[in-house]
């Protein structure tokens, strides 16, 4: 007879089952199933009147800050739509990043080939020392992936946005590569074990070349060989969900032209006490939550169901009700189920059947926290051009903390007031921290030591 545990939450169990001589723990962790569904929000737009209030309450928001950025523009400088200068200053230089964007996506066939390659070689048996110079070229092609685009960037100079694309789609396409291969690897082991081989006339049952290239560009990051698909494309929801895109861009570019740049375009780090950097931190909040909400709405719920329309993909459950989650596991599981299900499945669940036990799923839990935390400092801090761990802290240190602190909180009400709290602080320390520090870099004095002055914030030692 068998106990066993769900661990599909990346949460750990509430009481601690003990076995008996007549019994042992199993560990069940959940395959990710894909099915038709619509994104919450979807829904809730379509049943709820207090969503549709929340959305007028911000399209109103937007409005305001967009007329005020049009009056502003045309009387102080003559030029309707000057606001727009930081829009085009951070895509520049568009053409080229998608130039290399196209490099970075052509190279994943190499991967695919490889396998297919070697999953037809017959083989007697399949060990990690037999074979692991398949080890070596997948670990020796992720280190090219993520260098060559790495140096373009730098040696190009890419403002902001072009740098996250770059940043972000690497991390995204590596993800989807060692999905396929980690998803594929059994069946390619025992097709080299079986010594099976394709007659002429006959399919292979290897993932065909159309089935890589949907799975690269469907918004889903574990792979299938089959996805469920919606008849046809509703070309009124492309539409929609492309002009949120935009507007919520123009959202975040209004915050930050009208209520950020001015405020820090004066800031002088060399005379500003300690004291005002950090109220500056609470003045930086509001706009902080606005652009974490355009991410939200215009990431997770536009962009994704974007894609999906156009690829006809049918499961657009992108997030889950994250703003009223009972926890910080539920939170962290809620706001990205597309992350969270890479995360659960390639990372807590393989860290964890690993090492075994209550010992793995909490060195599995760590993981998850710290390559999250790791990969959002790698974006921010190569488009940033500093190593200044507000997001790592955020993320791994004072995430922790406040999930462990979580988990003796019994109160929904209390716990979502805390949530929440968390977010707005943390929000307000990104735009003010970052915010402070690249204007710090244009004003004060580099560190004599070129990897001293990329580690070191400026801002607090700026004299």
């Amino acid at each position: 007879e068998s106990l066993q545990e769900d661990h599909s939450s990346m949460d750990l169990p509430p009481q601690e089952v003990k076995p008996t001589d007549k019994s042992r723990r199993v560990i069940v962790f959940k395959t990710k199933e894909y099915k038709p569904r619509e994104s919450l929000l979807t829904e809730l737009f379509a049943s709820s009147g207090e969503v549709t209030v929340a959305y007028n309450f911000l399209a109103g928001v937007f409005t305001l800050f967009f007329l005020r950025a049009l009056f502003d523009d045309v009387v102080n400088h003559g030029i309707p739509f000057y606001h727009l200068w930081l829009v085009g200053w951070n895509f520049e230089q568009l053409p080229s990043t998608l130039l290399v964007w196209a490099g970075m996506f052509t190279s994943t066939f190499l991967p695919y080939t490889l396998m297919k390659y070697w999953a037809h070689i017959p083989a007697k048996k399949v060990t990690l020392l037999t074979d692991s110079y398949m080890l070596v070229a997948y670990l020796s092609y992720l280190i090219g992936f993520f260098y060559f685009p790495i140096r373009f960037l730098f040696s190009s100079r890419l403002n902001c946005a072009c740098s996250f694309i770059i940043t972000c789609e690497s991390t995204r396409i590596a993800m989807k590569v060692h999905s396929f291969i980690r998803e594929n690897a059994p069946r390619a082991i025992e097709r080299k074990i079986s010594g099976e081989s394709i007659k002429p006339g006959e399919v292979s049952s290897w993932p065909s070349l159309e089935q890589f290239v949907y799975f690269m560009f469907c918004p889903a990051f574990v792979y299938r060989d089959e996805y469920p698909r919606t008849e046809s494309i509703d070309w009124s929801r492309v539409r929609a969900h492309a002009t949120h895109v935009f507007a919520l861009i123009e959202f975040v570019n209004l915050v930050f032209t009208q209520f950020v740049q001015p405020i820090l375009s004066s800031w002088d780090p060399a005379k500003v006490p300690l004291s005002e950097n950090i109220i500056a931190l609470f003045t930086f909040i509001p706009a902080g939550m606005i652009c974490l909400i355009c991410l939200f709405y215009g990431l997770l719920h536009s962009w994704l169901n974007l894609f999906s329309e156009l690829m006809q993909f049918a499961d657009r459950e992108f997030y889950a009700n994250w703003w009223n989650s009972q926890n910080m596991a539920e939170y962290y599981r809620n706001w990205n189920l597309v992350v969270h299900d890479w995360l659960y499945a390639y990372i807590y669940k393989d860290v964890a059947q690993l090492i075994g036990g209550r010992r793995g799923l909490s060195i599995a839990q760590t993981a998850v926290f710290f390559a999250s935390a790791v990969f959002h400092e790698y974006w921010f801090g190569i488009a940033f051009r500093v190593f200044y761990p507000v997001m790592f802290m955020l993320y791994f240190v004072f995430g922790g903390i406040f999930y462990a602190v979580s988990r003796s909180i019994s109160d929904r009400g209390v716990w979502n007031i805390a949530m929440w709290f968390n977010l707005l602080i943390g929000t307000g320390m990104f735009v003010a921290f970052y915010g402070q520090e690249w204007y710090a870099r244009t004003r004060c004095a580099p560190f004599s030591n070129a990897l001293v002055d990329f580690v070191t914030p400026r801002h607090w030692s700026c004299a």
